[in-house]
């Protein structure tokens, strides 16, 4: 993805409404002047959205995909002075940070995953990356965790099959994390302060209305229609969405 859309946006995520709410959603729990760990930062579109809006604080992004992190620093030169002196980012392997070279001593005020845990694997590997997080935590610290899971697409996906819609699959690369095993774990090892599903009003008019309306003129839907738009900026209501933050805090 990163070799053929470089440094859009469309490198990590097609849906650019959405994408952009996303990160409005993650920086109303952001605050100023703090230390700011952006795991899964892609070639680095949020984290520089991020940067631009706090300008005080500081920002480390990382990635698996070198690809993604060539792209990154190239779209940091583009960037105003005042955003590159607070922002770096480095190659890194989400199961295995807290041992990065780049981030060793380090503790963060909040971190960052942006639907990142999906691309691993399994459970096994998405609770492993959690206490590596925690790791990187200063105390009382926040993972903002902006994540898809099986249930809340289970849940869309009823909501579909009433309208006669196929279901939404996951995607060959992704494990949607499994949300009761993932609440029941969080609340032995962090204080969770929230679970806002934060895109189902969206995924509603998106993935629903807006989905029969093409079926029945027997169109492809397109991410950039207006309907989207404008649901993008509505206020979240109800359950039907994949993608939640779950507000975790260090103990």
């Amino acid at each position: 993805m990163a070799r053929e859309f470089k440094g859009s946006h469309l490198a990590t995520a097609p849906d650019t409404y959405y994408r952009n709410l996303e990160i409005e959603r993650i920086e109303d729990y952001l605050k100023d002047g703090k230390t700011i760990l952006d795991v899964g930062c892609g070639n680095g579109y949020s984290t520089l959205k991020f940067a631009q809006k706090f300008k005080k604080a500081k920002f480390v992004g990382v990635d698996y995909s070198e690809e993604m992190i060539k792209w990154a620093s190239r779209n940091l030169e583009k960037a105003p002075s005042s955003v590159v002196r607070r922002v770096a980012f480095e190659v890194g392997d989400v199961r295995k940070l807290s041992k990065l070279p780049a981030l060793a001593g380090g503790r963060f005020d909040f971190i960052v995953s942006e639907r990142c845990l999906i691309n691993l694997l399994a459970w096994r590997e998405q609770k492993e990356a959690l206490m590596q997080m925690k790791k990187l935590l200063k105390p009382r610290g926040q993972i903002i965790l902006t994540e898809n899971t099986q249930e809340g697409l289970a849940r869309l996906n009823h909501l579909r099959k009433i309208f006669n819609l196929f279901p939404i699959k996951t995607r060959w690369h992704n494990y949607y994390m499994p949300q009761e095993k993932l609440l029941k774990f969080a609340k032995k090892v962090f204080k969770v302060r929230e679970v806002n599903n934060i895109g189902s009003l969206y995924y509603i008019l998106s993935r629903v209305v807006y989905a029969k309306l093409a079926a029945m003129e027997k169109k492809e839907p397109d991410y950039l229609h207006p309907i989207n738009l404008i649901a993008s900026k509505l206020p979240s209501v109800g359950d039907y969405s994949p993608n939640y933050i779950f507000l975790l805090e260090n103990k």
